[in-house]
């Protein structure tokens, strides 16, 4: 079979490839502005992680149901409901006059991406035939998620330095309209109507629930240095909340997450170990840019810092499918876990004299390099002692798992930095006890990245599936 793309199957794919990549940018250049937000709403350190958590919060729980939606309702429909709602929650976003109207936009976001996305790769799976076009379309289409996280950092710095951080939400109005638009004269295969299944509304509801009030309470600040009696309840609630989640995922007919398939070791241990990485690689990139912040770099120059962090981890995708067919998904997630330890107990060290040369930037390509491979190793576990018929759902719990790990992780290592800061406050000068917060949240990411590694130890071994299946990362 010809692997030429007809011209209606490429428009498509530009429509499709151009979502992805305005959705994923979108997440790197609010992380490159959080400085300039922080500083246009006076917000403490510990309420800005909220920025990033609510996105990726309603995105891992929405994500559950986005590709059952795309099947019950149609993927074309969806995409564009998904469209519609990003690029409103955008405009929402660009004209938040308070912290906690930005954090619903960004909440709202996070809704329309984890519609938005299974729909684009449902879409490119039903219109592009099996074999050499569907291969290089997933490709095109994976290439440019990975694209548009390190363009984001520098569209991001551009922007937030000429015309304002709300600048960032405004530029997905008009692009999102675009997409809408030019996805209205597509013309998509329909395929056989979905069996008719029941979304599980219960279960998505209980367990954003329990996350929200969990990731909340961790962030409740402490009173002189104990929990509070709010603090405590408020943990309480939200783990009862989410045992409640599991209950319901047993008695229901269509869970949001079959449990059943935790049964096989290389899944379960590739989901914990994948929370682990997301929590650590976005707790990394959240303090390094406060770190770039307090040694004065503009928000184009954190983010050109970040930049060969995205690239490396670009490169290195490309070559990743040798290592995991040479050596397997166990020893690779192994070998990255030990580099990925010692790059953040590197970073730890980081203080107000370091240069970014010699100390930051060769952490950075090391661990875009190390982290790039390790998300595709996790994938690949976590579906290598799966039916082939069932990899689908497979990796739709993994992605899950990743966004969680980006949320309820975040959550904890901000609050640890915030203690750690409001501690040495007393004793030390401002910037000092801030790098303190820092240095421990970091140290405490890499004892993340350790507990993944002896994880590694424990999965799976090589399968002849391990490879089998692309699968897509979304981070």
């Amino acid at each position: 079979m010809s692997d030429r793309i007809s011209k209606a199957n490429m428009f498509l794919l530009i429509i499709v490839c151009l979502a992805q990549f305005i959705e994923v940018m979108n997440s790197t250049t609010v992380v490159v502005a959080l400085p300039s937000i922080q500083t246009a709403f006076h917000m403490q350190a510990n309420d800005l992680q909220w920025i990033v958590t609510s996105y990726v919060l309603t995105f891992a729980c929405f994500l559950m149901i986005g590709g059952r939606a795309s099947d019950l309702l149609g993927r074309k429909r969806v995409l564009m409901i998904g469209l519609t709602i990003f690029a409103l929650a955008s405009l929402a976003g660009a004209l938040a006059m308070n912290p906690v109207w930005l954090i619903t936009s960004r909440a709202i976001q996070g809704i329309g991406a984890a519609l938005s996305i299974p729909a684009a790769m449902s879409l490119i799976s039903n219109n592009f035939p099996a074999g050499p076009q569907r291969n290089k379309a997933l490709g095109i289409f994976g290439a440019l998620g990975s694209g548009g996280a390190a363009a984001g950092s520098i569209v991001g710095g551009l922007l937030t330095d000429s015309a304002g951080w709300r600048s960032l939400f405004y530029l997905n109005v008009p692009l999102g309209l675009l997409l809408i638009i030019g996805l209205s004269f597509v013309k998509v295969r329909t395929s056989a109507k979905a069996e008719k299944q029941s979304i599980d509304w219960l279960g998505l509801i209980s367990v954003l629930a329990g996350i929200f009030v969990l990731v909340y309470g961790i962030s409740m600040p402490d009173v002189d240095g104990n929990w509070s009696a709010a603090k405590i309840a408020m943990l309480i609630i939200g783990i009862l909340v989410l045992v409640m989640f599991v209950w319901i995922e047993k008695q229901v007919k269509n869970p949001l997450m079959p449990l059943r398939l935790f049964k096989f070791r290389s899944l379960a241990t590739s989901n914990i170990i994948g929370f682990l990485m997301f929590s650590y690689t976005t707790g990394f990139m959240y303090f390094s840019t406060l770190y770039f912040h307090e040694l004065g770099y503009s928000s184009l120059a954190v983010g050109l810092a970040f930049l060969p962090l995205g690239l490396a981890s670009i490169v290195v995708t490309q070559i990743t499918p040798f290592f995991m067919r040479r050596f397997g998904a166990k020893k690779v997630l192994i070998f990255t876990q030990a580099i990925n330890a010692i790059g953040l107990f590197w970073l730890s060290s980081m203080d107000m004299d370091k240069n970014y040369v010699s100390f930051i930037l060769p952490a950075f390509i090391v661990l875009g390099l190390s982290i790039g491979t390790s998300f595709t190793a996790v994938i690949v576990g976590s579906v290598q002692d799966v039916k082939p018929e069932e990899h689908g759902i497979a990796g739709g719990i993994v992605n899950t798992f990743l966004q969680l790990g980006g949320s309820l992780g975040l959550s904890i290592l901000a609050t640890i930095a915030t203690t750690v800061t409001v501690s040495a406050a007393h004793h030390e000068q401002s910037s000092l006890a801030l790098l303190s917060g820092f240095h421990t949240a970091l140290i405490v990411s890499g004892c993340f990245a350790i507990i993944a590694l002896i994880l590694a130890f424990m999965s799976g071994g090589k399968s002849k599936n391990a490879v089998s299946v692309p699968l897509e990362v979304h981070v």
